[in-house]
């Protein structure tokens, strides 16, 4: 949720939700946080101005992922949710203008779904030109001025359903009891591989079966899982998910404290490292003026010290007694 102010000065929040069909999330838990989030908020009075749905103009067609996402929008707002929808095409810098026409009218004059969203009140926008076309989406939603309950926040909140019982949880049902028909359907399939590779003596063969069915039974166990995520009511929802916060939470603390204390012992080996090398460019700097000073002094008179067995040179004599610094023994004339 992000506070953001507008041109005449007012505050409005906008909350970003994921998409369904993600690379590393579960239907079921992109669910779970949205359910929970839009039913803590309606439970608090908080309620919606209006809700932005973002298609890429750049996609050729509408896949089996975009449908899934318009599928579970429209359950998640309901009929009465969708006058304060807006259906923003955006990325149209990245497509020919040609294209992108031709595309926006597929989707608004073919498109069952997105003909079935407009029917009911819904609204398309071009997210074409930055700040200046989301100014104009969101002025559209402010000025119509109409609070909005989604059909989700109504079934958990007001009829106090389980999130499987809501119509975006049966859509994600939906698609469990397809993955479980079709591994089901799989299964069948790889205890014939199986038994025929038994009869080959096939070792390699009853390795490879048995790594897929072990995947399989990973994959179906994680479908039971999810299903019975969903049979969470709203405050089964609400614990669960403030658990699962807490959790996160206390991984991402540990995972700082981790990369700190990282951070410093690199720090440290970084700054041994320097001082070594400082001293190794002393060290060197030393030698060569001592080289240079060696190959450029001219000298006429040489002291020796018999303790140190050390030569001091001199350009002219030096009056007086002379000592070594070292041990202060008298040094002896040592002149050719």
């Amino acid at each position: 949720m992000v506070p953001c102010k507008l041109r005449n000065g007012k505050n409005i929040f906008l909350i970003d939700t994921p998409g369904f069909d993600d690379t590393y999330r579960s239907d079921t838990e992109i669910l779970r946080e949205i359910a929970d989030w839009l039913g803590a908020s309606y439970q608090n009075k908080i309620k919606l101005t209006g809700i932005i749905y973002m298609h890429r103009i750049t996609d050729v067609r509408i896949g089996g992922s975009g449908m899934k996402n318009l599928r579970m929008f429209r359950k998640l707002c309901g009929e009465r949710g969708l006058r304060s929808v807006v259906l923003a095409t955006t990325m149209w810098s990245l497509c020919p203008i040609e294209d992108a026409r031709r595309r926006e009218n597929q989707l608004v004059n073919q498109n069952d779904l997105w003909k079935y969203l407009r029917s009911h009140g819904a609204r398309v926008f071009r997210q074409d030109d930055g700040a200046v076309s989301g100014q104009q989406i969101l002025d559209y939603l402010i000025n119509r001025a109409q609070p909005v309950v989604l059909e989700i926040q109504h079934e958990l909140v007001d009829k106090g359903m389980k999130l499987s019982e809501t119509g975006a949880g049966k859509e994600v049902q939906e698609e469990l009891q397809k993955m479980k028909e079709k591994h089901d359907k799989e299964m069948k399939e790889i205890r014939e591989e199986m038994e025929q590779a038994i009869k080959d003596k096939d070792e390699e063969r009853q390795e490879e079966l048995r790594l897929y069915t072990a995947q399989m039974n990973r994959q179906l166990a994680e479908a039971a899982e999810q299903t019975r995520q969903l049979e969470a009511n709203r405050e089964q929802l609400r614990r669960e998910m403030k658990e699962q916060h807490d959790r996160e939470m206390q991984e991402l603390r540990d995972e700082v404290q981790r990369r700190q204390e990282e951070i410093l012992r690199k720090e440290r080996e970084t700054q041994k490292r320097h001082d070594e090398l400082r001293k190794e460019l002393e060290d060197y700097k030393e030698k060569t003026r001592r080289k240079e000073n060696t190959n450029t002094w001219t000298y006429h008179y040489r002291m020796y010290c018999t303790s140190c067995r050390v030569y001091w040179l001199w350009e002219s004599k030096p009056y007086g007694d002379m000592r070594c610094t070292h041990c202060r023994v008298k040094l002896i004339d040592a002149n050719y």
